[in-house]
């Protein structure tokens, strides 16, 4: 029988660890860090930080997010300017492409679908 995988206190973990960038550098890369808690098919679930800099986005899954701390602006291709500021949830659609400038650190938990 499946069991429940909790990810404790996702503000504070202290065990992120380097990972591979969400996006392509606009600029200097930013430094990010991951803590997975969560992989089963396709799906994929846990902590990710970013410290401010610019990312292009192509993305070819569908993503729940909801930040912790920080803020973003994201525009779309077309043009669509979203603001995400800590407490904001929302969702990447597959297929979204635009870039992605954490303005301030930001702390996320994710889950993709792949």
């Amino acid at each position: 029988m499946p069991e429940i995988s909790v990810q404790h206190q996702c503000a504070a973990l202290t065990d992120l660890v380097d990972c591979e960038s969400f996006g392509a550098p606009i600029g200097d890369l930013p430094k990010q860090t991951d803590s997975s808690f969560y992989g089963e098919g396709n799906l994929t679930a846990g902590t990710w930080e970013c410290a401010p800099g610019k990312l292009q986005l192509d993305l070819n899954i569908t993503e729940f997010c909801h930040l912790l701390k920080g803020h973003w602006i994201l525009t779309s291709e077309s043009g669509q300017v979203t603001e995400i500021k800590a407490g904001d949830s929302w969702v990447f659609p597959k297929g979204w492409k635009g870039t992605a400038e954490v303005v301030d650190t930001v702390r996320k938990v994710y889950l993709i679908v792949s």
